[in-house]
């Protein structure tokens, strides 16, 4: 993966999250007078920024803009979710107030109009009616939108003229790969030959007689519909090292799922059956700074452009003078919440990684509030002063760091790891110790027929296992057919599912993989659509009595069904260690990695004094398991370790 994906990634939340909300209010219905582009209404004022007002009205319309404001109607995340608000507001509004006095010529609001239109699909006077519809469904008239779009273009003239001139030094590009070596790594690639033949029988042939020995070269050259003059070699007339889209995406699938040399299974793409001899696994590997300079130049500048934009906005905010207008029911109360050396966590911080995190947000409700509140908001914040450590100890590090905060706090925490490496002992130590998570749970393809009577079945059963087709032999004695497709233990009702997971009631038949089951006596309460949890399954082909019945009310009498499943069964099995190393692998590399950010974050502890005031002046919340193992992402959804961060 390139930087620049993740550079992206981390920063687009914390680049100016004023800007973010900003940008997603404005173009929201009715709120066109929120970016101060459009007549400002004359509603009671509620707040007010270096001397202009937002309205009551900006502030219910803003409400009403995003459900996120109104999830949750009353309690500590209702009080949450106000001070997300007003911080969006007062964000946006200074940023508003910084980027007014830049010039836009009205040529350039036609320009950027054209634009919209063109890649709106309005674009032409023929099309100002479907233009109107569609700002209008934004709340928009003409004149209200050119101002949008003219507030707009201000923000990044704005923007522009605080980055005009940033540039990264040679110096700086390489400290910048230094710490971010392993972002610019090549994909996996592979060395490898492949079978392409029109039909999956002549490609399951092949297969064959290559794992029996045949030389997979020779066989290409035999019967490969392309490549065959180069023994079927990839990448050229010997296998080069290649990656995924050498290959069909299904076939790649295959190829790249394999942790050693091997032969795929066919696999079927575009009409054409695939067969592929992997000859070498390459690794992904570190490209030499030489080989990616411009890509790493344009990361760099990028992070250094953020982290200017990062200040000057926390600027602006810092030096507004905000008041809450006169019979206001808002609140300008931001507590500090945290403290980290001499740095402080505001509460306005805290709601902000807590309500902008998309797992939150998609688990918010009035029944969830309690648990946001009292487990994943103080795991939030805990998220947010290992952040802050990491920035404030990445100046410790043997190495430069630059960017946004959580850019560098990551950075940080990836130099400190960099020299984690998986053992030979702790990969088959962790395998041996968690073999669940490489058990592949038993199934079965099943066809299930029922038949009216026990001597039919057992008729049917018979012929079965004297070579008689299954499907044939059932609709020759009229009996009802179910073709039950891939199951797994619990998925049928309870004597079923005994029978295939739970027994050895089967016996193979003369040709192929089936097997077919004893004949199963059901018994249900009704004549059709009964649940058969209850019914009883007795061994009709060992001489076992078929006529137990359940005792039923006498209004609905027992009823019986005799039931033969043929099945193509597939017992429980563990991967080996050899299929699954590459998993096994990079788990443990990343406990190891976690490890390593883990004692480092709690060395920093020990050096610089940290206060969490959040947890110093509330009760300890109820045990609740749900929240024991719950980790929160901060602003960019990852937990500050570098570890993914879930929300249950």
């Amino acid at each position: 993966m390139s930087l620049s994906r993740r550079t992206n990634t981390i920063i687009l939340w914390v680049v100016s999250i004023g800007l973010l909300i900003g940008m997603i209010i404005t173009f929201t219905p009715t709120l066109g007078a929120l970016t101060g582009s459009g007549p400002r209404n004359t509603s009671a004022p509620a707040l007010i920024v270096n001397g202009e007002t937002i309205s009551e009205l900006d502030v219910a319309q803003a409400r009403r803009s995003s459900a996120l404001f109104n999830v949750v109607q009353e309690g500590p995340v209702a009080v949450d979710l106000e001070m997300l608000l007003v911080d969006s507001l007062v964000r946006q509004e200074v940023v508003r107030q910084a980027a007014a006095r830049q010039r836009v010529g009205n040529a350039e609001v036609r320009a950027e109009l054209a634009a919209f239109r063109e890649r709106n699909g309005v674009a032409g006077s023929r099309n100002d009616e479907a233009y109107l519809r569609l700002i209008g469904g934004a709340g928009y008239d003409d004149a209200s939108f050119r101002d949008y779009l003219r507030g707009q273009l201000q923000i990044q003239k704005w923007e522009q003229e605080i980055l005009d001139g940033i540039d990264v030094s040679d110096e700086e590009v390489a400290s910048f790969y230094r710490v971010n070596r392993d972002a610019y790594r090549t994909e996996p690639r592979v060395r490898a030959r492949q079978i392409v033949v029109s039909d999956a029988e002549t490609a399951a042939a092949l297969r064959d007689r290559a794992l029996a020995g045949a030389s997979f070269a020779e066989l290409a050259a035999e019967a490969s519909e392309e490549r065959a003059e180069q023994g079927g070699a990839v990448g050229g007339d010997e296998p080069q090292p290649v990656g995924r889209p050498a290959f069909p995406s299904a076939v790649a699938e295959q190829v790249f799922a394999r942790t050693t040399p091997g032969v795929t299974p066919v696999v079927q793409s575009g009409g054409r059956s695939y067969l592929v001899a992997v000859e070498e696994l390459v690794p992904a590997e570190p490209r030499p700074l030489e080989e990616v300079a411009d890509e790493v130049r344009e990361d760099a500048l990028a992070a250094k452009q953020q982290a200017l934009l990062d200040r000057r906005v926390s600027e602006l905010v810092e030096q507004a003078e905000v008041q809450l207008a006169e019979a206001s029911e808002l609140s300008l109360d931001d507590p500090v919440v945290a403290k980290v050396g001499d740095s402080e966590i505001r509460a306005s911080q805290l709601v902000r990684a807590t309500y902008t995190n998309p797992q939150i947000q998609q688990a918010l409700n009035p029944q969830s509030a309690t648990l946001i509140a009292e487990f994943f908001k103080p795991s939030v914040l805990e998220q947010l002063i290992d952040r802050e450590l990491a920035v404030q100890g990445a100046e410790r590090l043997d190495a430069t760091f630059f960017g946004s905060d959580a850019l560098v706090a990551q950075s940080a925490l990836d130099w400190v790891a960099r020299e984690a490496e998986a053992s030979q002992e702790e990969i088959i130590s962790y395998y041996q110790a968690n073999p669940a998570r490489y058990t592949v749970p038993a199934s079965a393809e099943v066809l299930r027929i029922d038949f009216v009577s026990l001597e039919a079945a057992v008729a049917y059963r018979d012929g079965l296992l004297e070579g008689a087709d299954p499907q044939d032999s059932a609709e020759s004695s009229a009996a009802t057919v179910q073709d039950l497709g891939v199951v797994r233990e619990g998925d049928l009702a309870g004597p079923l599912d005994t029978a295939l997971f739970a027994t050895d009631a089967f016996q193979d038949l003369p040709a192929g993989e089936l097997a077919v089951s004893d004949v199963l006596v059901l018994e249900t309460s009704a004549p059709e659509g009964a649940a058969e949890d209850g019914s009883q399954a007795d061994d009709a082909g060992e001489g076992a009595a078929a006529d137990a019945a359940a005792e039923v009310p006498a209004a609905a009498p027992a009823t019986q069904s005799f039931v033969v499943l043929v099945a193509d069964r597939t017992p429980e099995r563990i991967r080996p260690l050899s299929e699954v190393r590459r998993d096994v692998a990079a788990t443990v590399l990343a406990q190891e990695r976690q490890l390593l950010q883990r004692a480092w974050l709690d060395g920093l502890r020990e050096e610089i004094e940290v206060e969490n005031l959040l947890t110093a002046t509330r009760p300890a919340p109820a045990t609740n398991d749900a929240g024991d193992d719950a980790a929160v992402g901060d602003d960019d959804g990852q937990a500050a370790d570098g570890s993914e961060a879930e929300t249950d």
